[in-house]
């Protein structure tokens, strides 16, 4: 019995002793005795020092107050808890506190002195709680012990029928720099009170929650002092004119998501003039239905300090009003995005613009034949340094598309319909990045692109990125495989590349492993291919040009008769019938023979009709013309052979046209004759004419008068 009553006592002394402990440790808490850099008092919250203060993080800790920390606290980060109130004095100490976050909680009441003790607070979050905006929560008062607050964030807060933020409550933070606010209203139009206008330093001002159907000049009366202004998301409808008159201060306005017509974007546009200072202007999904841009927008922006233009994620058709109108845009104007629109056609004049979005858009047919950027007289390049014309149904670019940006760092096609690099970019030398992933590019044929891309590897560190292409590994294509396998460091992220192969296969993983090997197989037999194919060549050449060289004679007698036929002038009737006995084929040497003895034999004594060239044939019609016709339109032909007549190219055209003419169209009827006026060697005589003196009669000329009578009579009865 004792034993117990003597463990009893040992565990009543050590809870007492563990009680009189953590006593302790709230006292020193309470009145700062703590040392600076003690963080073990709660194990629910992170700490961290800096310069002698503490760092606390007590968010997503599951409390449900506001725990005590030591007053050496700078930020002091609660939010994300289940805390519910704020009592009096639970901050009165922490006299160097810079940042209170109690977003995120589930606040409904705040008594009037619960801030007491915050005079060097500059950053108050009170966002996503339970905070009706109304005395009952923020009674009068609360924020005066707030004397250096710069920035108030109380938004998403407010109730369906809430009104503004009490601005006789606003009014005690004069230093007030950013507000961060709800606004939903029952009535018409928003209007910040008259107690904003105490707020000479405010110059930042953010809606959160915010329902808002109009808004006009008074809405901002009594915030002149503003330089950032974001009312998005507020579903405005109505812009009155000069609703921003008195902002003249403005630099950064963002009306994102909302619902403007058209008169309200022109009211819009003519308030930029009066806000000299501007830089920023949002209009992201501002206007509902489809339109074109204001025509005035640019004009009116030039009188400000515009560097950047949002008109994403509107209905915008065209940029550029008027047919084949150019665009001016501001001197100032750096950064344009007009991504996620519908725009068919937009020139732009950009004397200054170093970054430009259009992508999701419908510029396909525009960019095919028409430049974005066109030359301007005296401008010889834009500072353009960034272009994305990604998803806009692209097949094909004008060629000098980029021409006079010779700025250009990034270009993105994107998403895409291309199929080759077909636009030119050999002037680009600063270009580092051609975005050309998720297109139809197959391969790259152009050359001149092949080049630029060549010359920009030795340069610079310039990429190109054919991602989601799907190349072709085949061999058709080696020369390419090969090109773009000596630029590999060139192509961003080559191994991910999709590679075709031959089987029909796609391969989207060792782009460069699966080019070598269908080199590779390809080098095998190209040039068992190339052999062949010269081969093969070599032979049909040969094969014609012998059938050519073998049938030549007759072929040009086939040609030369159907020339005949179809332009040389027959009289009519004479179809069928012979104008001569014999066409007599000499060389000019033997003229004399001709003239004094051939044509009184025969012709007046034994009444032939002879064909002489230097007589019958017609003048000014081609020579070969007439002996083929003089052949044709004779009985018989003969030849007066003599060395001569050998060596004549006139003369031997007229023994085979003769031999042609009567293999092909005298059916085998002998109609050629041979003279031999001079003794000639059998050995000077071609093969042709050996041929036809052994299988057909000649005569030789005669050189006593008996046997000449003789001759002649020969002649008249083989002519006939």
């Amino acid at each position: 019995m004792t034993n117990y009553v003597s463990h009893f006592s040992i565990i009543v002394v050590m809870a007492f002793l563990q009680w009189i402990h953590w006593l302790a440790i709230l006292h020193i808490v309470r009145y700062g005795l703590v040392n600076s850099d003690n963080c073990e008092f709660d194990k629910r919250c992170r700490c961290s020092l800096r310069n002698d203060l503490l760092a606390f993080d007590c968010s997503k800790s599951g409390k449900i107050s506001v725990p005590a920390v030591p007053t050496n606290v700078y930020t002091f980060n609660v939010s994300n808890n289940i805390i519910l109130l704020i009592r009096n004095g639970t901050f009165k100490n922490l006299a160097q506190l810079v940042t209170l976050d109690l977003s995120s909680n589930r606040l409904q009441t705040i008594e009037p002195d619960a801030f007491i003790g915050l005079h060097s607070l500059k950053q108050l979050i009170l966002q996503n709680n339970k905070l009706r905006y109304h005395q009952t929560v923020f009674p009068a008062n609360i924020f005066r012990p707030l004397v250096s607050l710069q920035s108030l964030n109380v938004q998403n807060n407010s109730l369906k029928y809430d009104q503004t933020f009490p601005d006789d409550i606003i009014a005690d933070l004069v230093t007030l720099e950013s507000l961060y606010v709800d606004a939903i209203f029952v009535t018409r139009v928003l209007s910040f009170g008259k107690g904003y206008s105490r707020l000479q330093n405010l110059t930042k001002l953010f809606l959160g929650n915010c329902y808002l159907t109009e808004i006009d000049k008074n809405t901002f009366v009594n915030v002149p002092y503003l330089e950032h202004l974001q009312i998005s998301k507020c579903s405005i409808r109505v812009y009155n004119p000069s609703t921003m008159q008195s902002l003249y201060r403005m630099k950064i306005l963002n009306l994102s998501y909302n619902k403007l017509d058209f008169n309200g974007f022109q009211n819009l546009v003519k308030d930029t003039e009066k806000m000299t200072l501007l830089e920023t202007l949002i209009l992201t999904n501002s206007f509902p239905t489809q339109m074109n841009l204001p025509k005035l927008l640019f004009y009116y922006l030039d009188a400000t300090k515009i560097r950047e233009l949002y008109l994403n994620k509107n209905l915008f058709v065209n940029a550029t009003p008027e047919v084949k109108h150019i665009e001016r845009l501001p001197e100032t104007l750096q950064y344009l995005d007009f991504s996620n629109n519908t725009l068919i056609d937009c020139r732009f004049d950009m004397p200054s613009l170093k970054q430009m979005k259009m992508q999701h858009n419908l510029l396909g047919r525009f960019v095919a034949s028409e430049s974005y950027a066109p030359m301007i007289e005296n401008d010889t390049s834009y500072l353009l340094e960034t272009v994305d014309l990604s998803f806009n149904e692209i097949h094909t670019l004008k060629w000098s598309v980029f021409n006079n940006q010779l700025k250009l760092r990034i270009i993105n096609l994107s998403n895409n319909f291309l199929s080759d690099i077909a636009f030119d970019i050999s002037q680009l030398t600063k270009l580092e990045m051609l975005d050309l992933s998720n297109n139809n590019i197959t391969s790259i044929s152009n050359m001149q692109s092949k080049k630029a891309i060549s010359n920009f590897s030795m340069q610079s560190a310039f990429k190109v990125d054919l991602s989601n292409n799907l190349l072709e590994c085949v061999c058709k294509e080696a020369v390419f495989l090969r090109w773009i396998l000596n630029h590999v460091t060139v192509f961003h992220n080559i191994d991910r590349y999709t590679c075709k192969l031959d089987s029909g296969n796609d391969v989207n993983r060792n782009f460069v492993h699966n080019a070598e090997q269908v080199i590779k197989g390809c080098r095998d037999y190209t040039i068992l291919v190339i052999c062949v194919s010269l081969i093969l060549c070599l032979a049909i050449v040969a094969v014609v040009a012998g059938l050519i060289y073998r049938y030549r004679w007759k072929l040009r007698y086939m040609y030369y008769m159907t020339k005949s036929k179809w332009y040389r002038y027959k009289p009519p009737g004479t179809e069928g019938q012979y104008r001569y006995d014999a066409f007599i084929s000499y060389s000019d040497s033997e003229q004399n023979f001709i003239v004094r003895e051939c044509i009184p034999k025969l012709e007046m004594e034994r009444n032939l009709k002879l064909c002489i060239h230097q007589r019958d044939f017609i003048p000014g019609e081609e020579i070969t013309v007439n002996i083929t016709s003089a052949i044709h339109d004779s009985k018989k032909t003969i030849c007066i052979i003599t060395r001569s007549f050998l060596d004549s190219y006139y003369c031997n055209f007229e023994f085979n046209m003769a031999r042609m003419e009567n293999i092909y169209h005298r059916k085998g009827q002998n109609i050629l004759f041979l003279v031999f006026y001079e003794k000639i060697p059998a050995k000077d005589l071609s093969l042709v004419m050996l041929e036809l003196i052994q299988k057909h009669s000649y005569i030789e000329y005669p050189n006593e008068e008996q046997g000449n009578e003789l001759f002649w009579d020969k002649i008249k009865e083989a002519i006939e």
